[in-house]
């Protein structure tokens, strides 16, 4: 008799602990189902542009809910494990001494394991911020470009990657690659913030990083080929690496070309002995790079290209 009690005392427990997320469950899909239902409409005839840094921003807010979601599981577990022991051993007095140790013992795993995991996740949804931050700057600093007669959009998307910005200005088309990393704080301040480029590999103080350029290249040349097939003509994507906030040293003509983005004016005016974009060729080709940066419809009413 004693373990069906001990039986009927864990479902008690653990109905207690599921019954309450589950009417908040069934709540939330209610109301999520009356606001679809209820016979309106976005006054939105269109798709709208993703802004800068759109994916990264999608990243941190889904590991910030799977944290939050960690954080109350690490809560619960353990009381509820400690709710069973008691019920349990109020059942059933001549329990072993060894089932409290046992318990403590699962309790004490999963916390250290939750905990790993938190820490993990916290670690990446920080490098999300941080990538964030350079593309924002970056974004700000790509302004000048619009004043000149250019296009800037942003998290352009591509099959299994992003871009995170593309600008199309009289000086050409440009896929560029933000790549947001922090200064040290030791040793001369002049010494740290400074990068050389040589084509292949950005030299920062201490450290080398020589998959960017490949990065940014595979990019233009992806970009290159989309936009020559949708937009019906010609167009050479220069690969461009967007440093914000670094004085970068170019030690070898390449091309790729790796800048500080305070310094984009350079798009606005194309290189010698090659004609300038229209400001029909610029609408033309930005159109169609605006057909894999457009934010899905959440009703699902319009179609988007990836």
């Amino acid at each position: 008799m004693s373990s069906i009690q001990s039986i009927q005392g864990i479902a008690l427990i653990i109905a207690m602990v599921l019954i309450p997320m589950l009417i908040v469950v069934l709540i939330l899909t209610a109301w999520k189902r009356f606001v679809r239902n209820r016979n309106r409409r976005s006054p939105l005839t269109s798709e709208l542009l993703r802004t800068p840094g759109f994916g990264l921003r999608q990243r941190i807010e889904d590991l910030t809910l799977d944290m939050h979601g960690d954080l109350m599981v690490v809560s619960w577990v353990p009381l509820l494990l400690w709710a069973t022991y008691q019920v349990q051993s109020s059942a059933d007095p001549s329990v072993s001494p060894w089932i409290p140790w046992v318990y403590a013992g699962i309790a004490v795993a999963f916390i250290a394991y939750q905990t790993l995991k938190i820490v993990r996740q916290a670690a990446k949804r920080q490098k999300y911020a941080e990538g964030l931050d350079g593309e924002l700057a970056t974004a700000q600093l790509l302004e000048p470009i619009i004043a000149g007669g250019g296009r800037v959009l942003h998290d352009i998307q591509a099959p299994g990657f992003n871009i995170d910005h593309v600008v199309v200005a009289p000086g050409g088309v440009f896929s560029v690659e933000t790549k947001h990393r922090l200064k040290s704080t030791q040793g001369k301040a002049a010494e740290q913030t400074r990068v050389a480029f040589d084509g292949t590999a950005l030299t920062f103080p201490g450290w080398t990083d020589v998959k960017t350029a490949e990065q940014a290249r595979a990019q233009g040349r992806w970009l290159s080929e989309r936009l020559t097939k949708s937009a019906g003509i010609p167009v050479a994507a220069r690969p461009v690496i967007a440093l914000p906030g670094w004085y970068v040293r170019v030690t070898k003509a390449s091309d790729v070309v790796a800048i500080n983005p305070k310094t984009c004016r350079f798009m606005l005016k194309p290189r010698n002995g090659e004609p300038a974009l229209t400001a029909d060729s610029i609408q033309r080709i930005a159109f169609q790079v605006e057909q894999l940066c457009r934010i899905p419809d959440p009703g699902g009413s319009s179609k988007s290209q990836r």
